[in-house]
This record gives C-alpha cells, structure tokens and sequence, in this order.
C-alpha cells in the first residue's frame, strides 16, 4: 500500500527553506565604490552606475597608444563599457565613424556647436572640437555598453546619461572652450 503526504503539510518547512536559500544567493548587491572620475574623465557617479550591473569589484583601466586612447569599465573582471578616444586633426563625421560599429538603433544629435552625437541602444559616438594638446583639434569619442542588466527600455537613456557625462568631463580635462548642451536636440 502506498501513502501519499500533503505537500503542504509536510513539504512546507522544506520549501520555505529553499526559497530563503534562492533568495538570499540571488541578491543583487553592489559592494563596490562607484567613482566621480574613470581613467583620469570627471563623470557624474549615478549615470556610470546606472549602466553597471552589481558586483564585488569595479575596474577602470586608461591606456594609451599614440593618438588613440581607451578606457575599460569592469564589473568582477567582465567588460561592461569600453570607451575609445581619437584625438584628430579636424573634425571628424560621428555618423559616419557609428556606421561602421554597427549600434544598435542609432539617432544623431546635435549636441551644441561643433558636437555632433550618434547615440544608441549599446553606446554612442561624440565628436568634440578640442584636441588632447599634442596638435590635434578634435576628439572622436566611441563608447559601447555590453549586457544585459539594465532594463531594454531605459538602456538608450541610460546610455545617453553617461555618454553626456563622459563628453562633458572630457571637455573639462582637455580644457575644451566646447561643452555639450545639458540636454540634446533630434
């Protein structure tokens, strides 16, 4: 003969146990410091943060080779924003520069005199008229966002958020006369 027990009776106690388990190994914790400034760039903290997924550890690591310059934002040792700047002679065309990324729905913008913008879904492209002093006139600004953290209808505002804020500290380390408008024109 076989017995047959109330789940609810008997299995209760058990599945309690195991959804404080799940819960309490799927906590979304950030337990690193979130900086006011990546790779020697001024940016406002809420907006990197706001792309980040959460994690133990945050890297920003600058690098420069000759007149092309990068910065990699990591989150436990995975790349989550990979930043490229090309100081240039001349103003360089973003849309032109987005075309060959290859971003995901990308919208030009005008972001003030001489600051074209390309702004996507996975990052955007910014060129900003002031050169890095060593005999260049403009900056080509190239930024993607990787994963899938953030929610898909606030990833472009987010994008867009840190992306202004990026270009606009960039300004300010460069010494740049030019600063991107607070907020953008279609």
């Amino acid at each position: 003969m076989i017995t047959y027990y109330s789940f609810f009776r008997n299995g209760s106690p058990i599945l309690l146990a195991l959804t404080a388990l799940l819960t309490a190994c799927g906590t979304d914790e950030t337990n690193y410091a979130v900086p006011d400034e990546i790779c020697d760039t001024p940016i406002a903290p809420d907006t990197l943060q706001a792309l980040l997924p959460s994690g133990e550890q945050l890297e920003a690591a600058p690098s420069s080779v000759s007149i092309v310059m990068t910065c990699e934002v990591k989150v436990d040792a995975k790349l989550h924003i990979d930043i490229t700047g090309f100081a240039v002679l001349g103003a360089r065309d973003p849309s032109e520069h987005a075309r060959s990324l290859r971003l995901e729905n990308p919208v030009e913008e005008n972001w003030g005199p001489d600051i074209p913008a390309v702004l996507a879904d996975d990052g955007a492209v910014v060129s900003l008229p002031c050169g890095a002093g060593d005999g260049t006139d403009a900056m080509l600004a190239e930024i993607h966002v990787y994963g899938d953290h953030m929610p898909e209808d606030e990833r472009r505002g987010r994008v867009t958020d840190f992306t202004r804020s990026y270009v606009t500290g960039l300004a300010e380390q460069l010494n740049c006369d030019a600063r991107p408008a607070t907020t953008g024109s279609p």
